[in-house]
């Protein structure tokens, strides 16, 4: 349930909110629930982005290359356009190098 309030928080643009549900989400163990932390992950890191910290979903990336699946690809997807201030930078061009090569997700 936690997993769903932080999407819900980030879907309103309500990045402290999110952040806070993303804690008591985080104790759900990785191997168990690959997608759903996967997509939590990319959920936070746009949420990161709404409180103008770049903190890149790389982790996201590293737990999602091991699934397939498109709604969490779309998470990636939506995390990859909320970059577009900063597709400028080094490390978001590299970001978004890295979805397209990996998860086959364009920006």
């Amino acid at each position: 349930m936690s997993a769903d309030a932080a999407e819900i928080f980030g879907d309103l643009k309500n990045p402290k909110m999110a952040l806070t549900w993303n804690q008591q989400a985080a104790a759900m163990p990785t191997g168990v629930f690959t997608r759903s932390v996967g997509m939590r992950l990319a959920i936070v890191g746009t949420a990161h982005l709404q409180a103008r910290d770049l903190e890149l979903g790389n982790r996201s990336v590293d737990i999602l290359a091991r699934v397939q699946s498109s709604r969490a690809n779309d998470y990636v997807r939506e995390f990859n356009t909320a970059l577009a201030p900063w597709r400028r930078e080094p490390a978001v061009r590299e970001f978004i190098h890295r979805t397209r090569k990996e998860l086959g997700v364009a920006a």
